[in-house]
Formats: structure tokens, C-alpha cells, sequence
């Protein structure tokens, strides 16, 4: 989708400017066991009310052949709802998946582009997976993704600080947190290819 630039929310981040509260968390991913890289997500206050978060995956590995891969996600709140949010994947120098959202100005439902296909969604969105990183969900929740615009189902585990997430098609996140409601690490397998993404730094419950 070409008209779909990154710079959408780029430029809006870097026009507002901060109020000086930010939180950065640096995961390493693996996969089947190996490390393969990082992941970055960050939190930023700005000012007129509006949050800004992102999430950067940088990944090198070699499955089926070698593959280089960037994700990056980003999403701006204001007034604890989702404004807008941008999301690209790029593998081997080329943009496999785009999507963004945006809702309109005084307006309570929101544009959606997915690559080549335009559609709507028509409730203001409170809780999306970026949040999740800084925010341990209710013992039954839900949170809607800027990837597939949809909303994952999540619950409580038995196990202390331990949630599920259950998208549209069954596949399965494992969320755990510290007592500071912070993740960190994600369990989730992509077909029968496991991915592990832990927090650096930080003692596992």
C-alpha cells in the first residue's frame, strides 16, 4: 500500500514533543531456543494529553532460509483512546504486511487500511497489544490489535501473573508479569515455530 507511510505517526511523535515521562523495555526474542534478536518498546507522554507507544522487533534467523526481518508498530492515545496507530512488516528488504487505523477528528469510529483494502471500525478502542506491555490485563479482558484490527481474548491463568490471549484464529499468547504489572515474557508460536520474548534485566516469577 504505497500511499501508506510510516511517517504518518512519525511526524505527529516528533511534532508534540514530550512532557518528560517515558519508559523504555528491551526484550530478547528467540526462536526454538536460539536468539535471534531484539524487540524495543517504548511509552512516551506528550503533551495535549495524547501517549505515545511503539514497539521495534529486529530479527536475523535461519528457519527454512535466511531471513531479516523489522516489525515496527506504533499507536498514539489521547484522553485513554486510541487516536491512531501504524503498524509495517518487512522481510528481506521487502514490505510483506501494512496497516494503520485512524479515527476522525470529533468522531467516535475510525478509517482502517489493510495493504490494499479500506474498511471502518466503529467503537472508540480503549486497550490495544502495545498497552499490554506496560499494563497487566483484567482477570478477563480483551485488547484489539494494530496488526489484524481485531480484538484478542485474554484471561487469567492459574499460575501467579500468567495470562492467555487467544486471537480470532485460536493461536495462543502466554503474558507474564512482575508485581509492577510489567511483561516480562511472552511465549506465542507462529504455525509449529515457537517464539520466546524475554525481559532483559528482570527476575522471572
Amino acid at each position: 500500500m504505497g500511499r501508506l507511510k510510516r511517517s504518518f505517526l512519525i511526524s505527529i511523535f516528533l511534532g508534540l514533543g514530550f512532557l518528560g515521562y517515558g519508559q523504555e523495555l528491551i526484550y530478547d526474542v528467540s526462536i526454538e531456543g536460539k536468539p535471534v534478536g531484539n524487540l524495543m518498546v517504548t511509552k512516551k507522554v506528550l503533551d495535549s494529553g495524547k501517549v505515545y507507544f511503539s514497539a521495534l522487533m529486529d530479527l536475523e534467523y535461519e528457519l527454512f532460509r535466511q531471513t531479516q526481518m523489522v516489525q515496527l508498530q506504533e499507536a498514539i492515545y489521547q484522553n485513554d483512546t486510541l487516536s491512531q496507530a501504524y503498524f509495517v512488516d518487512k522481510t528481506n528488504g521487502e514490505i510483506l504486511e501494512e496497516a494503520k487505523i485512524e479515527r476522525l477528528y470529533g468522531k467516535k469510529y475510525y478509517r482502517t487500511f489493510q495493504d490494499t483494502v479500506s474498511g471502518w471500525h466503529e467503537k472508540p478502542i480503549l486497550n490495544s497489544s502495545l498497552k499490554l506491555y506496560f499494563n497487566q490485563p483484567q482477570r478477563r479482558d480483551s485488547a484489539f490489535s494494530e496488526v489484524t484490527h481485531k480484538y484478542y481474548k485474554i484471561a487469567k491463568l492459574p499460575s501467579e501473573n500468567r495470562f492467555m490471549m487467544l486471537n480470532d484464529e485460536g493461536e495462543k499468547s502466554i503474558l507474564r508479569y512482575n508485581e509492577n504489572g510489567i511483561c516480562t515474557q511472552r511465549n506465542f508460536n507462529l504455525g509449529a515455530v515457537e517464539y520466546v520474548l524475554k525481559l532483559r534485566n528482570t527476575e522471572q516469577d
